[in-house]
């Protein structure tokens, strides 16, 4: 449990200690939000997709794309283009960026259960 919790924390310490000047404290709190999402359900069978991520928080699609596309400028995030959910358009899959500190700290959270 302290490898996940150190996970936590260190995908909450890239949006509070790299904040953008122009942020207020409801704006990281949203990204920090998102990249925990991302984190949890970026595995799961059904692609993390903005559209997806907008349905869970009740947020319209250009609220959405702003959180993400901040995500994406610091690094943390990658838009993976993929079929839509009806297979005729795109979409993109949201994923963590995989940096060697995320690694070592999933590599012990999943040590940890052995």
């Amino acid at each position: 449990m302290q490898s996940h919790n150190r996970l936590i924390w260190h995908l909450v310490k890239q949006i509070v200690e790299n904040a953008f000047p122009e942020e207020t404290a409801a704006s990281r709190l949203q990204q920090v939000a998102v990249l925990l999402t991302i984190n949890a359900l970026q595995n799961q069978p059904e692609p993390l997709t903005t559209q997806r991520l907008g349905e869970i928080y009740g947020l319209n699609a250009s609220q959405t794309h702003k959180l993400v596309t901040r995500l994406v400028e610091r690094g943390l995030v990658t838009r993976e283009q993929i079929h839509n959910r009806l297979g005729r358009g795109h979409a993109f899959a949201l994923r963590l960026v995989e940096t060697p500190e995320l690694k070592i700290l999933r590599d012990a959270i999943l040590n940890e259960g052995n």
